[in-house]
C-alpha cells in the first residue's frame, strides 16, 4: 500500500508533465523547457541515434522546428501514468498541419494526426531529467506526402 507521502509524489510529477504538455499546446518552447533541468536529456527515439540529445539543445530545436513548420500544432494528452516515484509516461495524440518544409519532409499542406508516448523521468528537484518519445515516424511521413 502507497504512503500518502508517495501518493503525493507521484501526483507532483504528473502535474510537471501535464504542465510541459500544456505548454507544448500552447506551443510556447521556453515554457516547456521552464519544467526541466537544463543538463537534461532527450532521446526522439523513432529518429534513431540523431534522435539523441540534450533538452535545452535537441529538444528546443526539434520543438521550436514543429511549432515553425505546423503552426496549428497541438496535442491531447490521453493518458498520465506515474509509473513509480521519478517517471510519469504520457499517451499523447499530437495533430498539425504543415505550412513549410520539416527536415526531410517537403510541405504539401498535408496534416497529420500521430499518437506518441512520452516518458519523462523527474530528479528529487521536481524537474524534467529525462525524456524519451517515440511514435510511428513512417505513418507520421506518410500522411505528410513523404
Amino acid at each position: 500500500m502507497e504512503t500518502l507521502v508517495q501518493q503525493q509524489r507521484k501526483l507532483s510529477l504528473k502535474n510537471a508533465c501535464v504542465e510541459f504538455m500544456f505548454a507544448y499546446q500552447q506551443r510556447n518552447v521556453d515554457k516547456m523547457l521552464s519544467f526541466c533541468d537544463e543538463k537534461g536529456t532527450v532521446d526522439f527515439q523513432s529518429l534513431g541515434e540523431a534522435g539523441k540529445g540534450k533538452i535545452y539543445e535537441l529538444g528546443k530545436g526539434i520543438w521550436s522546428a514543429l511549432i515553425d513548420c505546423f503552426p496549428d500544432i497541438d496535442n491531447t494528452l490521453d493518458a498520465a501514468v506515474a509509473e513509480d516515484e521519478e517517471t510519469v509516461r504520457c499517451q499523447v495524440v499530437i495533430r498539425g498541419t504543415q505550412k513549410k518544409d520539416f527536415a526531410d519532409i517537403p510541405n504539401k499542406g498535408l496534416r497529420f494526426d500521430s499518437d506518441h508516448i512520452f516518458i519523462f523521468h523527474l530528479n528529487d528537484k521536481n524537474k524534467i531529467d529525462d525524456i524519451r518519445i517515440s511514435w510511428n515516424h513512417e505513418d507520421f511521413k506518410r500522411q505528410l506526402g513523404s
